[in-house]
């Protein structure tokens, strides 16, 4: 059964829920949670290979600054900082 329901807003709401859950801190981490939403619905049914499914994750991509804002208030250090690099 194909949902076509699922539009570039409620998968952008989704990814911001699995970016704050998972810690999300780069652009580089935000773009491989994107590739893995959409395979996600794709291997489940929920979207279609005849969708636009690059457009769509070029767009999700350029969302980034967008997450980033949002999720300022909640922790705006969080999302700065990398969790890898080394102490100052």
């Amino acid at each position: 059964m194909n949902l076509d329901t699922l539009n570039r807003d409620e998968l952008f709401r989704e990814l911001v829920e699995l970016a704050k859950e998972e810690g999300v801190t780069s652009q580089e981490m935000w773009n491989e949670l994107v590739d893995e939403l959409l395979d996600s619905h794709l291997n489940i049914g929920e979207m279609d290979k005849d969708q636009d499914l690059e457009g769509l994750k070029v767009q999700l991509n350029g969302m980034w600054e967008e997450y980033k804002r949002e999720a300022a208030p909640e922790s705006s250090a969080a999302i700065s900082e990398d969790p890898e690099a080394p102490a100052a």
